[in-house]
């Protein structure tokens, strides 16, 4: 690792100043890592870091299957395999426990009511279909080989389940039961920008070796991801002229946005 690498690393193990780089990408943080069905964030209050540890490895899981057969003195297939770490590790170059505190409108889901009711009082089809308005009644009655209204009486009894789902609450940000604090591990890589193709390549490994990690559950959405990544780009000053010159911050945080990556800049 060169010298700018090295300072690079330097930097972002001072809590403090990984705290102020990765606060505005704290909500694409939270949605790399959870699954958000019944939760909108509304905002981020706060972004703390915790522990960080410099140059983390990350060993994959690997595994093997083959057969081994003979033809002498007798037939005989034998099938075996073998799992275990690779012996080469993934590294990240600096691996933070990370706390975001943020407001966010949750749909508590439920039921207000249910109600089964028979239905009985009916004397002709169309009064019948009244009651089921999802219900293609015709064709009900033609796959059960019923015809008249006196058949679909005889063919059994009906029942009508009326279903009311509970309604949230008025969203209010200011109500303290809609303030969070989700927890995530941030795995970042130290990248160039004149080589972003590359950098991308080296959190997508990150990513995969990660991919069969236990997810432990939380309080907040599901979790689907063990860690939230990030490159981090040191900006030479100054940059090289065009044509030389590569993409600019603003084309590299679009690009790695799209791919669920925050993009950190070390001025």
């Amino acid at each position: 690792m060169g010298v700018i690498q090295d300072r690079a690393m330097a930097r972002l193990t001072d809590k403090a100043g990984l705290a102020q780089l990765l606060t505005p990408r704290a909500r694409l943080l939270v949605e790399m890592t959870h699954e958000l069905e019944y939760e909108r964030v509304d905002s981020v209050t706060d972004l703390r870091v915790g522990s960080v540890t410099p140059q983390s490895p990350l060993f994959p899981p690997d595994s093997h299957q083959g057969y081994w057969s003979q033809v002498v003195p007798s037939i005989t297939r034998a099938d075996f395999g073998w799992a275990g770490e690779t012996a080469e590790p993934v590294w990240i170059d600096v691996l933070a426990e990370v706390e975001v505190d943020l407001v966010a409108e949750t749909d508590p889901g439920g039921l207000d009511s249910l109600v089964v009711k028979a239905v009985d009082d009916y004397t002709t089809l169309d009064e019948f279909r009244a009651q089921f308005r999802f219900l293609d009644l015709d064709a009900f009655m033609a796959s059960h080989g019923l015809h008249t209204v006196e058949d679909l009486r005889d063919s059994g009894e009906y029942l009508r389940t009326e279903v009311r789902l509970r309604r949230p609450p008025v969203f209010d940000p200011a109500d303290p039961a809609n303030r969070r604090t989700v927890g995530l591990d941030t795995a970042v890589v130290i990248g160039d920008m004149d080589d972003v193709a590359g950098a991308v390549r080296t959190a997508r490994r990150v990513a995969a070796a990660a991919r069969d990690r236990p997810l432990a559950p939380g309080p907040f959405g599901v979790r689907v991801a063990p860690y939230a990544l990030a490159v981090a780009f040191p900006v030479p000053s100054p940059r090289p002229p065009p044509p030389q010159q590569g993409l600019g911050q603003a084309e590299i945080e679009t690009l790695l946005g799209d791919a669920g990556i925050a993009a950190l800049f070390l001025a």
